[in-house]
């Protein structure tokens, strides 16, 4: 595997920050990388995949990219009283790396994952743009923004006023229904979790009311890199079978 690292100026933020990016050794000329957007959490930044996971080992054997940008503790937002997050993940970030390296512009070849406020950043990507990718890996993701004071005393950082109430409902509500049921979900949530009831009635919404294509998955584990360091090698798994599907449901 190559691990590059990408510092360099973003117009939208007017400062410098760093991307991280995994590749395979062997890249066909020929044929676009298909690649996972991975988010980092909250307190973290995009060098904390690389730093307490195996993800290079894992990543050796699916020649598959994986690109980790850096999103401070912006919630995926352009924030109130900070810095247009949103606006550098999706006009600067992602078309500026498929200039950069050789990354598949398809639906079909690109997929988006994330831990905690990146679980949150992740669905909130495929619910505003559902014809980007193929498939959204939360694993213990942030799904209601109520609950941000408890975590985060800076929070007012990101908004103004009261916090929006079912944040990400409105938004997969407005999606376009043909290509946000094209999306394949693989939902990871530790039982242990103080959100987990949260995330509980999140899945079965996104089962039963929007019919949407909801694996959900929960076994023993915390909100920490223990458990998602043990269920990375199931992401995988379970990507590789998507990737090989074809765009096809399973």
């Amino acid at each position: 595997m190559s691990i590059l690292s990408f510092t360099r100026a973003w117009q939208a933020l007017e400062e410098q920050t760093t991307i991280h990016v995994v590749l395979p050794n062997q890249i066909d000329p020929k044929n676009k990388l298909q690649v996972l957007w991975l988010l980092h959490g909250l307190g973290d930044n995009g060098s904390g995949w690389l730093r307490k996971t195996n993800l290079e080992v894992l990543t050796k054997y699916t020649n598959l990219a994986v690109i980790t940008p850096e999103m401070n503790r912006s919630f995926y937002m352009n924030m109130a009283n900070g810095l247009p997050y949103w606006d550098y993940l999706t006009k600067e970030v992602i078309p500026e790396m498929r200039k950069l390296l050789p990354l598949s512009t398809k639906w079909s070849d690109n997929f988006v994952g994330g831990v905690s406020m990146g679980g949150f950043g992740a669905l909130k990507l495929a619910f505003t743009h559902p014809d980007w990718f193929s498939a959204v890996i939360p694993m213990s993701p942030v799904v209601d923004l109520t609950t941000l004071p408890k975590m985060m005393p800076d929070f007012r950082a990101i908004f103004d006023g009261a916090l929006p109430d079912r944040y990400l409902q409105h938004l997969a509500e407005a999606a376009p229904k043909e290509a946000l049921r094209k999306l394949r979900f693989y939902y990871l949530m530790g039982d242990q979790d103080e959100m987990k009831p949260e995330s509980d009635a999140f899945a079965a919404y996104l089962n039963n009311r929007l019919g949407l294509n909801v694996t959900y998955q929960t076994e023993p584990g915390g909100h920490d890199w223990l458990y998602w360091q043990k269920i990375l090698p199931d992401v995988l798994t379970w990507l590789l079978h998507v990737r090989l599907s074809d765009g096809k449901p399973l």
